[in-house]
C-alpha cells in the first residue's frame, strides 16, 4: 500500500508549526500546539481508514483468491502500519506484528526499576507514530489531546470539542488503555480495561468497548489466512463483510436510534471526530 503524501512525525510538526508562527510574530502554547498535531493525526487516521475501504471495495471485486487476499493485505497494512506477512512468494506468517511494546509506544522505564533491569530500558523499537497505522495515530492523538485537557489552563474550544473527539477516537481504537499494576511488589504494565465503570449495560455489549477497528483488523486476517480452496465468491463475501466493518469506523453509528450519529460513547466514527476537531480549531476546515 502507497500513501499519497508523506506524513510528519508529531515531533517534527510541533517543530514546524512553532518555527512559522515565530517568523510570522505570533504566539501559541506548547498545548495548542501538540493539540494541533493530534489533529494531523487525526486526518490521517481517517485517509488512511478511506484507503483500507477502497481496497477492500477492490477485494470484493477481485479475478481471484489471492487479488482478494493482497487487497485484504492492504486494509491490514492501514490498520497495523506494515503488511502481515502472509502474502506473497515470500510470505513467512506474520512475524513483523508488534508486541505491546512496539504497539503502546512505552518503554520499560515507565515502570518499575526491577522491571526495566529484567527487561532493559530501550525505547520501543517504533517511536514514530506514523509507522503503526491507524491504532498506532490513534493512540498518541488520545495520549495529546488528554495531556491537553487535564492541563491547567486548557484552551476553551478544546476544552468544548476535546472530549467528543477523544470519545470518537476510542470508539474506532477502543477504550483501554495503558496501566500498571502490581505482582510480587514490582510495577509492571498492564492493559487497562475497567476505565469507564460509569457506563452503561449497553457500552460493555457493544463492540466500540473494544473498539470497531480491531473487528476490521480480525476481518482482514482472517481472509488472509483462510485456505478458501479457489471459492473466490466466500473470498469476495467476506471482502464485504470487511466493507461493513471498515464504514462503521469510518461513520460511526446511531447507537440510540434518534437518527443522528453523535460524537458520544459507541456512536462517533472517525469522520465525527475529524469533524469536532476542525470545530475545535485544531485541523484546517479544508481538511
Amino acid at each position: 500500500m502507497h500513501n499519497v503524501y508523506p506524513y510528519l512525525s508529531a515531533g517534527s510538526f510541533v517543530r514546524t508549526a512553532c518555527a512559522l508562527l515565530i517568523v510570522a510574530g505570533l504566539s501559541q502554547s506548547p498545548v495548542i500546539a501538540q493539540s494541533e498535531a493530534a489533529g494531523t493525526f487525526l486526518v490521517e487516521m481517517r485517509d488512511l481508514t478511506e484507503q483500507a475501504m477502497a481496497a477492500s471495495r477492490e477485494a470484493e471485486n477481485a479475478e481471484s483468491v489471492n487479488e482478494v487476499k493482497q487487497f485484504a493485505d492492504e486494509v491490514f497494512a492501514s490498520i497495523w502500519g506494515i503488511s502481515s506477512g502472509l502474502v506473497g512468494e515470500n510470505a513467512r506468517g506474520a512475524e513483523n506484528a508488534h508486541g505491546w511494546k512496539t504497539r503502546w509506544q512505552v518503554t520499560y522505564s515507565d515502570f518499575d526499576s526491577l522491571f526495566s533491569a529484567r527487561y532493559g530500558s530501550a525505547p520501543p523499537e517504533i517511536s514514530d507514530p506514523t509507522e503503526l497505522g491507524i491504532i498506532g495515530r490513534g493512540r498518541h492523538a488520545r495520549r495529546i489531546l488528554e495531556d491537553a485537557l487535564a492541563s491547567d489552563a486548557p484552551d476553551k474550544s478544546i476544552q468544548t470539542h476535546g472530549p467528543h473527539v477523544v470519545h470518537s477516537i476510542n470508539n474506532v481504537i477502543g477504550w483501554t488503555k495503558m496501566d500498571d499494576g502490581v505482582t510480587k511488589g514490582e510495577r509492571q504494565p498492564r492493559v487497562d480495561l475497567t476505565r469507564e465503570w460509569d457506563s452503561p449495560i449497553e457500552f460493555w455489549m457493544s463492540t466500540s468497548d473494544t473498539g470497531w477497528i480491531w473487528e476490521v483488523y480480525a476481518q482482514a486476517s482472517n481472509i488472509l489466512k483462510t485456505n478458501y480452496d479457489g471459492d473466490l465468491n466466500a473470498a469476495r463475501q467476506h471482502a464485504a463483510d470487511m466493507t461493513v466493518l471498515i464504514e462503521r469506523a469510518l461513520e460511526g453509528v446511531d447507537a440510540n436510534g434518534n437518527g443522528t450519529v453523535e460524537p458520544t460513547k459507541m456512536e462517533g466514527g472517525l469522520r465525527l471526530a475529524v469533524q469536532h476537531a476542525q470545530l475545535g480549531q485544531l485541523v484546517d476546515a479544508a481538511d
